[in-house]
């Protein structure tokens, strides 16, 4: 009896090690046109938009392009989706405050939304810098771990003084079920059927 319990544990954790992890995905704006940005647009399984205000697509990135608040049109707010429509969490991103005189702080806020209803917001904040940008990697904290289906990013942005909130290389995972590659259901297939056949035996 207790060579079949361990024979159950066996496959259980054949099993457990074949399911595909969970694997985190960037938005990193490359693909956005550049200046200013109304998307939609798609990029490693999920579509980003601007929500409303002004949002401006540049080249101060991390490197490469990012997203930024306009500063003629005080800024935007940046809406994020899964292109399937599933659930995702927030894992962190990159964050620049930028201004000419340097001399203010800025707090950029990432609010999640499950079903339409808000789940919880995270807030960082930098001082300002003109150049090269201050480019911080910022984690999820009170997203961490939270279950949502939208994430909006309001990027401010202003001319007096001239300042605007930067993001890029936003990490994301998708909480999609993953499908077994068709060789690691056949390996699993083959234990399961290997101990249904060691039962056997034991009972006869």
């Amino acid at each position: 009896m207790f060579s079949t319990f361990r024979n159950a544990a066996i496959a259980m954790v054949v099993a457990s090690a074949l399911a595909p992890p969970a694997f985190a995905d960037l938005i990193t704006f490359e693909t956005a046109p550049f200046n200013g940005f109304a998307g939609p647009v798609t990029e490693n399984g999920f579509t980003y938009s601007k929500l409303s205000g002004f949002l401006f697509v540049a080249g101060n990135g991390n490197p490469g392009r990012d997203m930024e608040g306009g500063i003629n049109g005080g800024g935007g707010v940046l809406k994020i989706v899964s292109a399937t429509g599933g659930n995702f969490i927030f894992n962190g991103l990159d964050f620049a405050a930028q201004a000419l005189s340097g001399t203010q702080s800025q707090t950029l806020q990432v609010e999640g939304f499950l079903g339409g209803a808000p789940v919880g917001t995270d807030q960082y904040t930098l001082p300002s810098k003109n150049s090269p940008l201050n480019w911080t990697a910022e984690t999820a904290s009170v997203l961490a771990g939270i279950t949502v289906s939208e994430l909006d990013i309001p990027l401010q942005g202003g001319v007096n003084p001239e300042f605007d909130e930067d993001i890029d290389n936003v990490s994301l995972t998708s909480l999609a079920a993953a499908v077994p590659e068709p060789a690691s259901l056949t390996l699993l297939l083959m234990g399961l059927a290997s101990l249904a056949m060691v039962v056997r035996l034991r009972r006869a």
